[in-house]
């Protein structure tokens, strides 16, 4: 029988979503690695998950959606206890339920929901949930209107880490909004149907550049264009989660 549950998780404490072989032997600790570790134990059978998508290292989760295999019963309730006890408080899971064999935590999400938050003074107590930028003073409107040339469908190639694998590098992004929270900090809102290997941290690091007076607005055109040729900045992992995921069914 196939399962679903959502999970959140400390991104910070982990090498990445997806498990890392070297000669059959985990070479990081992986959220991937942690729950299937957790998943077996508490069930007594190899298992193995496969989430909607693999976060890179230091990037958190809120919203992560994860199915797995499982012959026989098992009490739900009782393996969520057991899943979050063994995970050192640093991934819980919820929601756990029996889903159709079919279902694919992965291929069947139709829309990705990630925020970006970015601090404009020195913090402390939430430098490892956002990119403290010092005390700059950027100029939020120029970023707010700059992501809108995101919106739509583009070839996101020239802002990601290239696959080199064939696979289409379209996507569809729905939604691209700067919310001011206070006088010190904002958040992105970024919902699309998929997205490239670091590419929300390229996209946000661009919007960076243009908030600080380095690149005019129309840079992001001009990269989709191919006509820019000036470095460009990514932005770090810690200020990114995976906040939702979203099914037709689910």
């Amino acid at each position: 029988m196939r399962y679903r549950f959502r999970c959140e998780y400390l991104g910070s404490a982990f090498y990445g979503w997806q498990e890392q072989n070297c000669g059959g032997k985990l070479r990081f600790v992986t959220v991937q690695s942690t729950l299937e570790e957790a998943l077996s134990t508490a069930l007594r059978a190899p298992i193995r998950v496969v989430g909607s998508g693999r976060t890179d290292t230091g990037v958190h989760a809120r919203g992560q959606c994860v199915h797995f295999d499982f012959d026989g019963e098992l009490d739900p309730q009782k393996v969520v206890r057991s899943v979050n006890g063994l995970t050192k408080r640093l991934i819980r899971i919820r929601d756990l339920e029996p889903c159709a064999s079919d279902f694919n935590a992965r291929y069947d999400a139709v829309l990705r929901y990630y925020q970006y938050t970015i601090f404009t003074r020195p913090v402390a107590l939430m430098r490892d949930f956002g990119w403290e930028c010092g005390s700059l003073n950027l100029d939020i409107e120029a970023m707010g209107r700059e992501a809108q040339s995101f919106l739509g469908e583009h070839d996101f190639i020239d802002f990601c880490i290239p696959r080199n694998d064939g696979k289409s590098t379209l996507c569809t992004l729905s939604e691209f909004r700067l919310e001011r929270l206070n006088d010190w900090s904002c958040m992105f809102h970024i919902k699309g149907n998929r997205f490239l290997h670091r590419q929300v941290r390229a996209m946000v690091g661009t919007l960076f550049d243009v908030g600080r007076g380095r690149y005019p607005e129309g840079t992001v055109n001009q990269i989709f264009e191919k006509n820019f040729k000036g470095e460009r900045t990514w932005a770090p992992p810690q200020g990114l989660v995976l906040e939702n995921v979203e099914y037709r069914d689910y």
